[in-house]
């Protein structure tokens, strides 16, 4: 939540102090993992230079080419919700462990029939497909490990950290790539990757594993469940939804300039090195702005996301139209620069508005709307084909142009005014409710108002049907008696029992002061409660679904 929406720097008791960039890095555990991911990204980046170029050569076609990015990301459209379910509920470091392996199964397969002259266009899209599906699925147990080795004070710092972890490799593996692919050696690349995985999976298994906090209504059984629950949070809280859709219209649009770099630079009438140097200028704009990004938000406050978009948009405009490799080049860094200062501080926003408990399926959207780039670089390469590359990019990155001024007058949150929700400190429900039920249930709750305060009461009852919704209620409704209009009824229903048990485990201090302040409207002192089970009418005669003496009415 915002600590103060309309805070300003200007009224601020003392003015903002940078963290260090690099205070992360003087925790252990996180070292190692940063150091892990940077070997990672470079086995990465020689795939991502080498795989494009390939495909060129071998098709000929810009749109085969952005088939190549397609097949990359996709897989997060498909895996990456339930993937962030399951890093909500079983142990990170494993999952983590069996992405990587699928990653590194993949390009080792590259790497040999691309050796012994096997690898065809179908081939290399399937195995990029299985690639991407192995990094759908340890994306959101990567990102919301590091919540879990540094400090909170120190996660926006982490995050920049695993950015600047990126573009090292940005900066440096698109380099060496173009230089092995203009050596032939695109197998040597590949075969690059696959160990580089196995590097990452080596300093997994010198961590602990996850201490997963088990709690009622979270286990494996129920997946598609858990992943509705982290779908509904981010619904109905307005912020986050907001960031989600910013995020989902950026990487469309930017998506084409990695994408059709390759016939870009073929258009300029360059090779392989240039190719690979233009691609690592992207890099090293990006490092700059690793190094910048939080002087920058400081000094931007509320404009750094907005500020950031319009800067891509320039960027990537610059790259489309032109006229040699150095103005490529300079587009390049400048796109690269606005793309940290843009996805970090957006990751980094996300990740503190989410609490605990639905951390990683937030996060986990926040990827799958990143990951719309294929959706993106399939557009881009379809608009290649009936008008040029160059000019596919500068109209895709034109529309970023037109967000970021759209963006300005959007009420976004902002990094260093926001804070994570923290429970409110709640028990599950009392014991005599932890009963054996299966299917959806209902709550009702039934309050007597005083006919003065009906407006109020129903202002609170709109903030209650957000908090239910966000909370793991999947449909919430409010009833008037048509007898007696004072009797107002809250219908909240739950996919199962134990969601209702631990919905209130998940109230934040905001939460509670609204939700108790309706209880305190009732003329009564307090609405009357039931908790309601299914009945099967097909087996109720045996006596198998039917609890006679059991219900209980609460105040």
């Amino acid at each position: 939540m915002r600590t103060d929406p309309g805070a300003d720097a200007s009224t601020a008791s003392a003015p903002e102090v940078p963290v260090p960039t690099l205070a992360p890095l003087r925790v252990p555990a996180y070292r190692r993992i940063w150091t892990a991911a940077v070997v990672s990204h470079l086995g990465t980046f020689l795939q991502m230079t080498a795989a494009p170029w390939l495909m060129l050569e071998l098709t000929g076609s810009a749109f085969m080419v952005s088939l190549v990015t397609t097949f990359l990301l996709l897989p997060r459209l498909l895996l990456t919700l339930p993937a962030g379910a399951l890093a909500d509920v079983v142990d990170r470091r494993t999952l983590l462990i069996v992405g990587n392996l699928i990653g590194s199964s993949s390009v080792a397969a590259m790497a040999v029939l691309a050796g012994v002259g096997a690898l065809t266009p179908t081939l290399l899209l399937a195995l990029t497909l299985l690639l991407g599906s192995g990094t759908a699925i340890a994306m959101p147990a990567f990102q919301t490990l590091v919540p879990d080795l540094v400090p909170r004070p120190l996660l926006p710092q982490a995050i920049t950290l695993n950015s600047g972890a990126f573009n090292v490799a940005r900066a440096v593996g698109p380099a060496l790539g173009g230089l092995l692919v203009a050596a032939g050696l695109v197998s040597a690349s590949f075969g690059l990757n696959a160990l580089s995985f196995l590097v990452v999976v080596a300093v997994l298994l010198t961590l602990p594993r996850d201490q997963v906090e088990r709690v009622v209504g979270q286990s494996r059984r129920h997946l598609l469940r858990a992943t509705a629950v982290g779908v509904r949070y981010a619904r109905f809280t307005r912020d986050i939804r907001i960031l989600l859709v910013v995020t989902a219209v950026f990487t469309l649009t930017a998506a084409s300039v990695q994408a059709l770099l390759a016939p870009v630079v073929v258009d300029l009438g360059l090779g392989g090195a240039a190719y690979g140097l233009i691609w690592g200028c992207m890099g090293a704009g990006a490092l700059v702005g690793v190094a910048t990004r939080e002087r920058a938000r400081i000094r931007l406050g509320a404009r750094m996301v907005p500020a950031s978009i319009l800067l891509f948009g320039v960027g990537g405009v610059t790259l489309g139209l032109a006229p040699n490799g150095v103005t490529a080049g300079a587009g390049m860094s400048l796109a690269g620069l606005a793309w940290v200062w843009v996805l970090i501080t957006l990751n980094a926003t996300v990740q503190l508005m989410a609490p605990t408990w639905v951390r990683s399926r937030v996060v986990s959207l926040y990827a799958l709307v990143v990951g719309i780039q294929p959706v993106g670089a399939f557009l881009a390469g379809a608009l290649a084909e009936r008008t040029g590359s160059g000019m596919a990019v500068a109209v895709a990155t034109a529309i970023t142009l037109i967000l970021g001024m759209v963006a300005l007058r959007l009420d976004l949150p902002v990094l260093g005014r926001v804070e994570e929700p923290r429970s409110a400190g709640l028990e599950v429900l009392d014991e005599h409710l932890r009963v054996e039920v299966r299917g959806p249930t209902v709550v009702t709750r039934s309050w007597v108002i005083d006919e003065t305060h009906v407006e109020r009461f129903l202002a609170g009852m709109r903030e209650a049907r957000r908090i239910r919704r966000r909370t793991g209620a999947r449909r919430w409704d409010l009833h008037q008696d048509a007898l007696e209009p004072q009797r107002f009824t809250e219908v909240v229903r739950y996919a199962a029992w134990d969601e209702q048990m631990v919905q209130r485990t998940r109230l934040d201090a905001r939460d509670l002061e609204v939700l108790r302040a309706l209880r305190d409207m009732d003329v009564r002192g307090a609405p009357t409660t039931r908790h309601l089970m299914p009945v099967d009418l097909d087996v109720s005669r045996s006596g198998r679904r039917w609890r006679g003496g059991r219900g209980r009415r609460n105040r």
